[in-house]
């Protein structure tokens, strides 16, 4: 009788716990990497349209660049290339530039 009613509450206790990881995976569709393959092949900024970069964390181990081309195709863009160093770079300098202006 112990034995039965051990299992019934056993098998209660992990078909209450499936629905809550269900809901976890539907709730955090975004933390996995968004970008499934990089190039490192330059890109004339007077294609691109828009720039997204994404910090390391949140289930993701690397720091991903997403642009969007005026043809809306989206391309991932290896963050250690050379020349998306350098653009990175300018950026971060016109934002401090800009930063320090206001504040004047």
């Amino acid at each position: 009788m112990n034995f039965i009613l051990a299992s019934l509450l056993l098998m209660l206790l992990i078909s209450s716990l499936s629905p809550v990881q269900g809901i976890l995976e539907v709730h955090n569709t975004n933390l996995r990497c968004k970008c499934v393959q990089e190039t490192s092949a330059f890109i004339p900024l007077t294609l691109i349209d828009r720039i997204q970069i994404l910090p390391r964390g949140h289930g993701c181990p690397r720091k991903e660049i997403i642009i969007w081309k005026k043809n809306k195709s989206v391309v991932c863009l290896n963050p250690r290339a050379e020349w998306i160093q350098k653009i990175m770079k300018n950026l971060k300098k016109k934002k401090d530039s800009n930063s320090t202006t206001s504040s004047v």
